[in-house]
């Protein structure tokens, strides 16, 4: 007999007395639930990534998400307001990008492409 069914049926639901068959139940749930507990992957929020990078904005955050190579969100709730990545698709990202990881790092990323993109060597620029 598969008590699960039973849960459908309200035979277990609508008996509030305790006895075996929802003591089994429990239990044979239970492990369900903690096997499934395992299985779960770690889940980041925006919030999660600002406090993992230590930056002081949501704008911030929501910046680098908005690139094209960012990972795409495994789930969305809150009627598409918070989406949730897979940490190891994070850690991905950011081997790739570590400027983004620490202010320092984006400090200096900012300077060297100050310095060798947006300056440039002067000499050569071209002439009046």
């Amino acid at each position: 007999m598969n008590k699960e069914i039973n849960i459908r049926d309200g035979q277990l639901l609508y008996d509030w007395r305790p006895n075996k068959d929802k003591e089994d139940l429990t239990q044979s749930l239970a492990k369900k639930a903690e096997y499934e507990r395992g299985q779960l992957p770690e889940l980041l929020s925006r919030e999660d990534l600002k406090i993992r990078w230590q930056m002081n904005s949501r704008q911030s955050v929501h910046n680098i998400a908005s690139k094209n190579d960012f990972p795409q969100p495994i789930l969305v709730f809150n009627h598409g307001k918070t989406p949730l990545y897979l940490a190891t698709e994070i850690k991905i990202y950011e081997i790739n990008h570590p400027w983004i990881i620490t202010p320092e790092n984006r400090a200096s990323y900012s300077e060297w492409i100050f310095q060798n993109v947006i300056a440039g060597d002067p000499n050569s620029w071209p002439q009046k």
